[in-house]
């Protein structure tokens, strides 16, 4: 993003400088300074997410496991290795952040309770 306005605000200041010049100052490449000075919008880099297809085979046993047992992840991907799975463990964590942990989110909460000095000892 910075780049992106650096760029855009030496061209609009010095438009008479190319695009080897703006490149030779910021220290990136030309393809770069021709990207942004040919983008209006500043478009930035999204992640495409994806889920284990290895993991879609287990999709139930992970959702029972969680959900009805509410077993660890570290108990179910113990549990999915001797299933025979062979991916990651970030895998099944990313796979139960994105599918699950909205349904089980139950925030806890607790309210402070204060005793005057000594009074706790008292009772």
């Amino acid at each position: 993003m910075t780049d992106w306005v650096t760029i855009r605000n030496l061209k609009k200041r010095n438009p008479e400088l190319g695009t080897r010049a703006i490149a030779r100052i910021l220290k990136v490449s030309r393809n770069t300074v021709k990207r942004a000075l040919a983008q209006e919008v500043y478009t930035g880099y999204e992640r495409v997410s994806r889920n284990n297809e290895e993991l879609s085979r287990f999709s139930e046993f992970v959702k029972e496991s969680y959900l009805v047992k509410k077993q660890k992840v570290s108990v179910i991907i113990s549990n999915l290795r001797s299933k025979g799975f062979k991916g990651s463990e970030s895998s099944v964590y990313r796979y139960i952040n994105s599918n699950f942990k909205m349904i089980n989110d139950t925030t806890r909460s607790f309210q402070r309770y204060e005793t005057s000095p000594g009074e706790q000892i008292l009772v």
